[in-house]
């Protein structure tokens, strides 16, 4: 779970002179030549459990990344061996990762797989990009350009997430183990350069101390399973030192009493790096254990004749460490391997694993953290290392409704019924590991939510004159579990109501038609989250229009007839008509008097034709009945009336005429 090879501040240092402290107890390596790739002695930069090795090697074709694989030696990429291309860590499974230019000569991060090849990783607002740490799970993190300048990221795909920030505009991540956890380094608003590590889904970044306390500048790119981290710091007098965390930030490099340390890895406690000897002088490679304390590796080799190791680069969980350093004077890489190491394979005995609280209620989805707590002994690892698995079985909920956020912290998603399996893996030095299970269970909600009012508003619609009216439903509910339960209209019917007569238009609003003497049932149901619901209805009602139509005005036009010559006269009725819920009524003849039966004819609406003739010699006066009618059938009746006349005087009058 690698880090970065590469230096990011420069200090001036006094001369120190070399301190070192070799323990009788601590462990003897041999050293192995790892030799060259066509004659060029490659840069290394990790190594995996398998003894796989990650780097890169300068041709003169270019730079490009190279892995190296015990029994087959340094191979080049396919997809990588023609462009410029960096290795910086590599995975239990060997896929590589780190950064190339691309056709377009951009730098882009990879994933490099076996069978896959190259896998691009897109940047987040630009097209640079470098990836330098990877863990089993193939999640890579890095760093990238965007507006606001370098950004870190993490990639469990091929698309990248911005991580956190401290605010002063520059941020790397380089180191990711297993369980998800994140170092790095970011400035903050003071320009303070501050070592990170970031926790699986957490939001802020956890600042790591520098050996100065706050005011100190730190990196950090080391990071082991159990999250101890490790990088470089300010010191006194204006040194750089190499440091650890733990139960207290250790300085790893103090014993050499050097002016330049750093941390490259840690695996399973065991920390490497380098130190040097002097100001600007030759380096060192060294190891630190919690047994030993710091050692100069160069004094712990078996068979070290001809090699002076400069740098340790890498360690895995067997304790091999691989770096560089000289042989006989020339450049070599080289690999330590343990001299006469034990070898243990017996797992932890995990004698008790419990979760606090293990049933969750009530059943309201709220979060609910949940503690662990365990025991666990091993025949030859006096602290196996326990964690909670991150990957927790939800019996078909989803994944999201638990979380693991701590080695034995958790918390759940309290849904009825849901049951939640948590897995602890106990691991020993040796990297032997057993597995315990518990469960966390959330009994199933099976109360329906309580109605306790219901009601619609308007509660009664008028005028009753046909159209589609808005009304809202109020409604108060209560659950034994669920805070908001959730109530929406289900169904509307209608006494002599049809489906056009009204309609749902949102949760809780319909539209209905103002038809007089109707009554609207609204019916309501109540649901909480588990899915229990309860119903309830209320009733809008439409009033009968019983009211007739006011006519306001009637007239016949003509409204006097001359001569009386027997003819036919056609007439126009005009009538004006109110009503309180139409607004306005229908109006039509209904009937005609005056006369014969013969002598007058509705002939439409509001027109008709009148025989002229008289009365027994006398004038004829007839009746034209008008009835006014609403939408809901009262009627209204009114009349005008045409005088035939037995002579021209009126009619002369009438007309305005002198004759």
């Amino acid at each position: 779970m690698k880090r970065c090879a590469f230096a990011l501040i420069t200090v001036l240092f006094a001369l120190m002179p070399l301190r070192s402290a070799l323990r009788a107890d601590a462990p003897h390596y041999t050293v192995e030549n790892l030799g060259a790739i066509d004659g060029v002695v490659p840069t290394v930069t990790g190594i995996n459990a398998s003894g796989q090795v990650s780097g890169f090697v300068e041709t003169s074709a270019g730079t490009r990344a190279v892995r190296y694989t015990p029994g087959t030696g340094w191979k080049t990429l396919k997809g990588l061996d023609e462009r410029f291309s960096v290795a910086n860590g590599i995975n239990a499974s060997g896929d590589l990762v780190g950064y190339y230019t691309t056709a377009g000569n951009f730098t882009h991060a990879f994933r490099y797989r076996d069978g896959s090849g190259v896998e691009d990783i897109a940047p987040i607002s630009d097209n640079f990009n470098q990836g330098f740490g990877i863990n089993d799970d193939g999640v890579v993190v890095g760093v990238t350009m965007s507006p606001s300048g370098l950004v870190a990221f993490v990639a469990p795909a091929v698309s990248s997430n911005q991580l956190p920030t401290f605010g002063g505009g520059f941020d790397w991540a380089c180191g990711i183990n297993n369980a998800g956890q994140i170092t790095g380094f970011s400035y903050n608003q003071d320009g303070v350069q501050r070592a990170f590590r970031l926790e699986p889904g957490a939001s802020e970044l956890t600042p790591v101390t520098s050996l100065l306390g706050d005011a100190g500048n730190n990196t950090a790119c080391a990071i082991d399973r159990n999250g101890l981290v490790g990088g470089q710091s300010d010191g006194v007098a204006g040194s750089m030192q190499a440091f650890r965390t733990g139960a207290t930030l250790l300085n790893l490099t103090e014993v050499f009493n050097t002016p330049f340390g750093i941390t490259e890895s840690i695996s399973e406690g065991v920390s490497v790096g380098s130190y040097d000897l002097q100001l600007n002088g030759p380096s060192r490679a060294f190891v630190h254990t919690e047994a030993n304390g710091s050692i100069d590796l160069n004094t712990l080799l078996d068979n070290g004749t001809g090699w002076v190791l400069t740098s340790a680069k890498g360690v895995n969980a067997s304790g091999q460490i691989v770096g560089q350093g000289t042989l006989n004077g020339s450049p070599a890489v080289f690999v330590l391997t343990k001299v006469d190491a034990p070898q243990d394979t017996t797992a932890p005995l995990i004698s008790s694993f419990t979760a606090s609280p293990n049933t969750v209620g009530p059943p309201n989805n709220a979060t609910v953290p949940v503690q662990f707590f365990f025991s666990a002994t091993d025949n030859s690892d006096p602290s196996p290392v326990c964690s909670v698995n991150p990957s927790v079985d939800t019996h078909g909920a989803p994944a999201s409704y638990a979380t693991v956020t701590g080695p034995q912290s958790a918390s759940v998603r309290a849904a009825g019924g849901a049951r939640y399996t948590f897995t602890l893996n106990c691991s020993d030095v040796s990297g032997n590991s057993s597995a315990a299970h518990v469960d966390v269970v959330v009994p199933a909600d099976t109360t329906a939510p309580s109605i306790l009012s219901l009601s619609a508003s308007p509660s009664t619609l008028w005028p009753a004159d046909g159209t589609m009216r808005p009304v809202t439903v109020s409604v108060s509910a209560s659950d034994d579990v669920d805070a908001a339960p959730v109530c929406a209209l289900s169904s509307i019917s209608g006494t002599g109501a049809t489906p056009y007569d009204y309609a749902i238009t949102g949760p809780l609003s319909a539209k209905l038609r103002a038809t007089g003497g109707r009554t609207y049932t609204l019916n309501v149901r109540c649901s909480d989250a588990a899915g229990n619901s309860s119903q309830a209805a209320t009733a809008v009602v439409v009033p009968s229009d019983t009211t007739a139509p006011v006519i306001t005005s009637i007239s016949a036009t003509p409204s006097a007839i001359w001569p009386p010559n027997g003819k036919f006269v056609d007439v126009k009725v005009s009538v004006s008509a109110t009503d309180d819920v139409d607004g306005t009524a229908t109006c039509s003849l209904h009937a005609i008097t005056g006369g014969t039966n013969y002598d007058h004819v509705v002939s439409g609406p509001l027109s008709a034709s009148v025989r002229a003739d008289r009365d027994n010699g006398g004038d004829r006066i007839y009746t034209l009945n008008v009835g006014c009618t609403d939408r809901a059938g009262n009627l209204t009746m009114g009349a005008a009336y045409v005088t035939v006349t037995k002579d021209n005087t009126p009619v002369a009058k009438a007309l305005g005429k002198n004759k």
